[in-house]
């Protein structure tokens, strides 16, 4: 009867150990743990007038120089996913190349373009992100990290020796986002978060909110995102100037679009660089050795059938040119992404009242 007590008492701690970390995890117990025990709760976001540009040299403190910004959704951009799927899913990647088959053309890809700041998206670790963005290139990688863990899918980068950093932290997606790693608005969902940074220019002083995002793929989650993106971020436009990169997972055409997009202003808070681009300034590369411009009236590649979007508002006028998408497949005719790289030349203030700050980035967007 005695090793049936023990069997029994066994049993039952087997079943409390259970029930307490299903418990730990249904109520986030997990998360607080890490927050109270050194992690600590999201940074918050500033005021919108926390931040006020001062001009140097007696320059406009509402221009900028030329900023090349692009925003891309990798794919499963992780060597240690690779692995995995190598192991327990017979390197099934639903039809995509592996990821180092994919990286070094990707890091030609986004070198080609030579942007100031870079929205990655579906990132895994630092060294997985510097494989594609080598450090020695010159930029400033921010990514979600807790101790040894690191979470990079809306990774965040910016030209080191052209901007330098006020603030930074996390936004997390969820009824709780100030507690990293919460869960989303639909339980036990991918984790998100929006990365930001609010950036100086140096040289002139022109200070201004990059956000880089990556929304959950399911309704509850991209609806309510969107509601607090418009509260949390997109608000800040109304009094700095922002500018946006991500994967939305939401085109023009659907309800939320408008609401992140702080569309309820007149003119909006957060334009899409597409619409302040014009026609004029609108390109695509698909085939040809160079990008081409999209005929006027030819919308097949704007923002209401895309959920990939970069978005630029606040007091100071903006001005965009170059927006281009990036159609082009591998050399060997196999799909590079899931998603195009987007890329947009954007400018805020006057074009002739800031020295252009790019002058060892002349790569011409179009």
């Amino acid at each position: 009867m005695r090793w049936l007590k023990r069997i029994g008492c066994g049993a039952l701690l087997l079943v409390l150990l259970a029930a307490g970390t299903a418990l730990m995890v249904r109520y986030e117990g997990f998360q607080y743990l890490m927050a109270w025990t050194g992690g600590g709760y999201a940074h918050p976001l500033p005021a919108a007038d926390a931040y006020p540009t001062v001009a140097t040299g007696g320059g406009n403190p509402c221009a900028s120089g030329p900023i090349k910004v692009i925003t891309y959704n990798t794919f499963n951009g992780s060597a240690l996913v690779e692995n995995l799927v190598e192991r327990y899913a017979d390197g099934d990647l639903q039809g995509m190349p592996r990821w180092s088959e994919r990286l070094a053309e990707i890091r030609e890809r986004i070198a080609h373009y030579a942007p100031d700041l870079i929205g990655l998206q579906e990132m895994g670790w630092d060294h997985d992100i510097r494989d594609i963005v080598p450090e020695e290139d010159g930029y400033t990688l921010q990514s979600y990290h807790a101790g040894a863990f690191e979470y990079g899918d809306s990774a965040l980068l910016y030209r080191t020796q052209r901007f330098e950093a006020l603030d930074a932290g996390q936004l997390w997606l969820t009824p709780k986002p100030e507690l990293p790693m919460s869960w989303g608005f639909q339980k036990q969902s991918m984790l998100r978060y929006v990365n930001w940074v609010v950036l100086r220019e140096r040289g002139t002083g022109f200070t201004f909110l990059y956000a880089n995002t990556h929304y959950d793929n399911n309704g509850p989650n991209k609806e309510a995102s969107s509601k607090l993106y418009r509260e949390r971020i997109t608000a800040l436009a109304a009094g700095m100037p922002v500018i946006a990169t991500g994967d939305f997972n939401s085109n023009g055409t659907t309800d939320r679009y408008p609401r992140f997009t702080g569309a309820d202003q007149r003119p909006p808070l957060l334009p899409n660089t597409w619409d302040t681009a014009g026609p004029e300034e609108r390109y695509y590369w698909r085939d040809s050795p160079e990008p081409e411009r999209i005929p006027a009236g030819d919308d097949t590649l704007a923002p209401a059938n895309r959920i990939d979007h970069i978005l630029a508002g606040g007091p100071c006028p903006v001005s965009v040119r170059g927006w281009t998408i990036d159609l082009r497949t591998l050399r060997d005719g196999r799909d590079i992404s899931d998603h195009d790289l987007i890329a947009a030349e954007i400018r805020f203030g006057e074009s002739e009242a800031a020295p252009d700050q790019s002058s060892a980035n002349t790569t011409d967007l179009r």
